[in-house]
């Protein structure tokens, strides 16, 4: 992983942790799923979002989306680890 990747996902990490109870408060108590996902996302670093949209969404394979972003393979999958913790993390919250 780059050392400017590194810090990033630290930095975020850290403000996930400090923003994660105000935005939880501010869907209500009921929230619809759409809107937990919505969530999620909005706590993950940006270029983890980016990279778990491309997994998910485009549907393309761990190797390629690794070249399109010049990063390794294991960079890939802590991002796509980062965003299912971060999915899991809210829906928890709301069960």
């Amino acid at each position: 992983m780059k050392l400017h990747h590194q810090l990033s996902r630290a930095y975020w990490l850290r403000i996930r942790a400090k923003r994660y109870p105000l935005y939880a408060r501010r869907l209500g108590s009921d929230p619809t799923i759409l809107e937990q996902l919505d969530l999620a996302m909005d706590l993950l670093w940006p270029f983890a979002r980016r990279v778990f949209l491309l997994h998910r969404v485009d549907e393309l394979p761990y190797g390629v989306i690794a070249i399109a972003v010049d990063v390794d393979v294991a960079t890939v999958e802590r991002c796509v680890a980062d965003a299912l913790y971060s999915v899991r993390m809210v829906r928890r919250e709301f069960e």
